[in-house]
Parts: structure tokens; C-alpha cells; sequence
């Protein structure tokens, strides 16, 4: 028989932890919404042009490059640093000219495809993350997969996860970080990239690794 604490359920299925890694491509949901802003809501005109092209260009940043601590106090000095040499050198206005009169300007078709496409992109991603996940037990991992379910069991003894945040953007924007999974029955660690809500679900995981199971004998 086993026992579990009263403040524990009893059910098995309660005593587990859903992991679903999604690929980078979540990261455009920016210009997803901006998209559909941009088609209800503004004019299409070439301010609205700018305003979309920014979003799209900052996002395609944040999937180009990994910004950690170091990177993103570089990047920002590096900003900062341009900013007051245009000011310095007055060159500013004429910067902000020149990118004003590049008048881009996209129809409403234009916005409605980007976010027409973006939706069937993320609709597929989330299809794949109900066949493609791993599960957390108290005394194994399981990796789900394959449209006609598929699984590979790890033994949590010896198990060793870390969690990582390699991009400071991508946690501000979503949350996600990386779950790394070193085990003796893999030559390679397992790297889980791209999970929502990653301090939740890392403190969830030590909760449930962290159950033990006491068996009585009568």
C-alpha cells in the first residue's frame, strides 16, 4: 500500500508535470498582433508601414540572437552611445528624415495574410505540443511523441535537471527558459528550449522529484 501526505492527491495523475519545449517561432506574436491591429484598427498609411516594420525587425532581433546579461548591458550602452553621437553630431533629425520618407506602406491585405498566416503557424505548433511533450513523474520522465503515441522512459535516480535563461528578451516577452536534462542513459544532455512559464513549472518539478513514496508491508 502507499501512502501519500493528506495534502498531496491520491491520484496518480495528479502527481506530474507537463513540459511542452515550442519552437522559436512563438516569438512573433508580436508582429502577429501588430498585424491585426494594424488591419482593424490604423489606417494604412506609412506611419502604420513604420510602426509594423519595427515590430517585425525587433522581433526578428530577439530569434537572431541570444541576448544574456552580458549581452544585453552591450547592447544597451551600445544604444545609448549612438543615441547622443546623432545628437552630438546633429545628425539625428536628419536619420529620422530619412527613415520617414522611406513611406513604407502595406494594404489591409497586406496585414491581414501576415496575420492570417502567423495564426495557421501557431495553430500547428500548438497541435504538434499535444504530440510532443514530456511528462515528470515522482520516479520517472517520460517523453510523449508521434501522432500514434510513442514514449521513452527515463528512471528519475540520477537525474539531474537545471533550469536556464540563455535570452533575457525572451523571458521578458514570454517567460521561457530551458530545462536541461543530464541523465546517465543518454550520451548527451537533453536540452527542453523554449518552455513557458519556467519558474513555475522548475518549482513544480522539484515538488514532484522531491515526493517520496513510502511502501508499507502488512
Amino acid at each position: 500500500m502507499t501512502d501519500t501526505p493528506s495534502d498531496q492527491p491520491s491520484s496518480s495523475e495528479a502527481l506530474r508535470v507537463i513540459v511542452r519545449p515550442l519552437p522559436k517561432v512563438i516569438f512573433f506574436y508580436l508582429t502577429w498582433i501588430m498585424s491585426l491591429v494594424c488591419a482593424l484598427f490604423l489606417s494604412p498609411d506609412a506611419t502604420t508601414g513604420l510602426i509594423w516594420m519595427g515590430t517585425f525587425f525587433f522581433n526578428l532581433l530577439v530569434i537572431s540572437f541570444d541576448f544574456n546579461e552580458e549581452r544585453s548591458a552591450i547592447g544597451l550602452l551600445v544604444m545609448i552611445v549612438a543615441g547622443f553621437a546623432l545628437l552630438y553630431f546633429g545628425v539625428f533629425t536628419a536619420v529620422s528624415t530619412w527613415i520617414v520618407d522611406l513611406q513604407p506602406v502595406m494594404s489591409d491585405t497586406f496585414y491581414w495574410m501576415i496575420f492570417g498566416g502567423f495564426s495557421l503557424v501557431f495553430i500547428s505548433v500548438w497541435i504538434r505540443s499535444r504530440f510532443d511533450y514530456w511528462e515528470f513523474r515522482p520516479n520517472e520522465v517520460i517523453h510523449r511523441y508521434g501522432l500514434f503515441p510513442k514514449m521513452k522512459r527515463y528512471s528519475t535516480e540520477n537525474l539531474r535537471w537545471d533550469k536556464t535563461v540563455p535570452d533575457l528578451l525572451e523571458r521578458l516577452m514570454l517567460g521561457t527558459g530551458s530545462i536541461v536534462l543530464t541523465t546517465p542513459h543518454e550520451q548527451h544532455p537533453v536540452v527542453l528550449e523554449h518552455v513557458m512559464r519556467i519558474g513555475k513549472l522548475d518549482d513544480q518539478i522539484a515538488d514532484i522529484l522531491g515526493v517520496k513514496q513510502v511502501v508499507q508491508v502488512d
